[in-house]
């Protein structure tokens, strides 16, 4: 069994506080440059083969801009502020609308805010944006069962990595 570390910008959430309690409107965030190898390495685990996250010239031919991120490794960090914001939270669903790219090295911003809670179940809309943007990369909703009872009273919170 390995016991390697967890990517840096994994370990720097476990430095953010849980939330023990929420309401509707809470917001939390989580701003990120991913790399080129960390989309490398995210490629690699996950098989994707397709030149236009690695190949200027292939992006390019797709009418991109130069390489862009994979629409899933931006979705991914949904769960990553979910379950490090509400420890042993179990991600049950989520819908996904890939809006627009983002480029390898541009920061980009996840953000989760609580639209609906009902006992354990916790309804978050999720959207990433560019830093300082509005227009949608990525957007949907995810639906978490949380490890305690009805939430209560929140914060907001937002984490850069």
């Amino acid at each position: 069994i390995s016991k390697a570390l967890p990517p840096a910008w994994i370990r720097g959430l476990c430095d953010v506080p849980a939330v023990s309690s929420i309401s509707v409107g809470a917001a939390f965030t989580l701003i990120k440059s991913f790399s080129k190898d960390e989309v490398q390495t995210f490629l690699t685990l996950t098989g994707d083969a397709n030149p236009i996250h690695t190949g200027t010239a292939a992006a390019l031919a797709a009418g991109l801009d130069g390489p862009v991120l994979p629409g899933m490794l931006l979705a991914s960090m949904f769960p990553a502020i979910i379950g490090t914001r509400f420890p042993g939270a179990v991600y049950a669903t989520q819908t996904l609308a890939f809006k627009a790219p983002a480029l390898v090295g541009q920061a980009v911003q996840a953000r989760v805010v609580v639209v609906r809670c009902s006992g354990r179940r916790v309804t978050f809309d999720t959207q990433c944006t560019l830093v300082g943007q509005t227009q949608p990369l990525v957007q949907g909703t995810a639906l978490a069962l949380l490890v305690s009872g009805q939430p209560q009273e929140g914060q907001e919170g937002q984490k850069t990595i």
